[in-house]
């Protein structure tokens, strides 16, 4: 308790201004009445300022990362099988919490990788790195174009493949850790990895998973529209939804995905590199979008035709190259799902819409498609 004394000996107590039973001057009535006018408009700024951090908070923003693929040996700390760093999957789960990812999906490419991805994800929840300040991951279960040629190399046959992927994605949906049947689609970009053929007749059986478990689809397109919308339409009943995830195509290919009822897009770094690019996002509808990076892929390079509506965290260290990695560093040129911030405000930008909106919406999609 803080006092004070005038001349006459009035005594008043700073903490409530109540005063000893002695006779006051009227000097001291006027110091104590300008004490109480400063303590009154220093408690309406505290509370103001307490509504103002409260209104914040409540406006918090959450975003969900549909599709990074955290398997990869760059997380590892290995490049092109030469290892640069420590693993620091931890560091880049905690550094995407910060900016508000609460929830990721892990993307799995082959039975491999399904099987890995659902025992990474396991594993974190048996040790609470999940509740401890890192978004909380899920899995999908399926095989990649590209990778398609897997089904006829394996010893059991394609059928004895699509088995053994079922039976991930079975044990997968008991507790939640899979979400999603996929990655799946057509690559005709790349048929060097695997013939178009091939590729079409996987994408068909794989339906047979989204049949079996009722999750939706992670799907991919690449210059495959026609094939790709031909197969989804045969096979439209045997799914509920799907994300046509890390959309390049044009204007023409989003209205025909968009045309179909249940399919969604998603969109990263790759969605947002040309003029055009952005000009096909900005006429997405937000209620028929979900947002993703696709990490360590699909990077925003300051090349790229919205890096000018990126703006990071002060409190994000640069980026180095990755033999100068230290603890808690970004690697240059390898996306995070930390940047799903910059999707979000590439996507805010074009559409001239709130961020906070952008996130809302989204993560809202993402939620509820993926059931998270």
């Amino acid at each position: 308790m803080v006092w004070l004394c005038d001349d006459v000996g009035t005594v008043v107590t700073m903490m409530n201004f109540e005063t000893v039973p002695i006779v006051m001057s009227s000097r001291v009535v006027a110091r104590v009445t300008r004490a109480r006018l400063r303590f009154d408009a220093n408690a309406r700024e505290n509370a103001r300022r307490v509504s103002s951090t409260s209104r914040t908070v409540a406006r918090a923003m959450e975003l969900v990362d549909i599709g990074v693929n955290l398997t990869d040996e760059m997380f590892s700390g290995v490049y092109r099988g030469k290892r640069a760093h420590d693993d620091d999957r931890a560091l880049v789960l905690r550094r995407a919490r910060e900016v508000g990812v609460t929830d990721a999906i892990v993307t799995a490419g082959t039975l491999e990788e399904a099987r890995e991805v659902v025992e990474m994800v396991r594993e974190r929840e048996r040790s609470g790195e999940d509740a401890t300040g890192t978004p909380r991951l899920r899995a999908t279960c399926g095989v990649h174009p590209t990778r398609c040629g897997a089904f006829d190399a394996d010893v059991d046959g394609a059928d004895g493949h699509l088995e053994k992927l079922r039976a991930v994605a079975m044990d997968g949906t008991t507790d939640g850790t899979i979400v999603a049947i996929g990655e799946l689609g057509l690559d005709y970009d790349r048929l060097e990895f695997c013939d178009a053929e091939t590729q079409k007749r996987m994408f068909e059986k794989q339906f047979a998973l989204s049949e079996a478990t009722g999750l939706p689809l992670f799907l991919h397109m690449r210059a495959a529209r026609e094939d790709f919308l031909e197969i989804i339409a045969r096979n439209r009943h045997r799914f509920t939804e799907g994300v046509v995830h890390s959309f390049t195509g044009s204007a023409e290919d989003a209205r025909a995905v968009l045309a179909v009822d249940g399919l969604h897009i998603g969109v990263n770094g790759c969605s947002l590199k040309t003029q055009e690019n952005l000009d096909v996002v900005r006429d997405i509808p937000l209620e028929r979008m979900c947002l993703e990076t696709d990490a360590p892929w699909c990077g925003i390079k300051r090349t790229h035709a919205g890096f000018e509506h990126v703006s990071s965290p002060e409190s994000w260290p640069a980026a180095v190259k990755k033999e100068k990695w230290t603890p808690g560093a970004f690697v240059k040129d390898r996306c995070e799902p930390a940047h799903a911030l910059h999707v979000a405000q590439i996507v805010a930008a074009v559409k001239n819409i709130d961020l906070h909106t952008v996130a809302e919406i989204t993560s809202a999609n993402a939620r509820r498609i993926f059931r998270l």
